[in-house]
């Protein structure tokens, strides 16, 4: 997975999630199971972490930038 961001804002999230789809990519929006109320933005799944680094270098190039982190 490559992590786009997280928000304490569902509307900012769903706002991100929107423009990924835009560009292309399969954005979704989850709620963090922590203590605090975080809304992570992500793209994937991908089978490989090589898959997700090609995946997150895509999404830089269409000006969006993430992390790839464990699913």
């Amino acid at each position: 997975m490559v992590q786009l961001g997280s928000f304490r804002s569902r509307a900012n999230a769903d706002r991100l999630a929107r423009q990924a789809s835009t560009n292309g990519f399969k954005a979704s929006v989850s709620q963090g199971s922590s203590g605090a109320r975080l809304y992570r933005v992500r793209v994937g799944p991908v089978s490989e972490r090589d898959a997700a680094n090609a995946l997150a270098a895509r999404m830089q190039a269409a000006g969006l930038s993430g992390a790839v982190v464990p699913e």
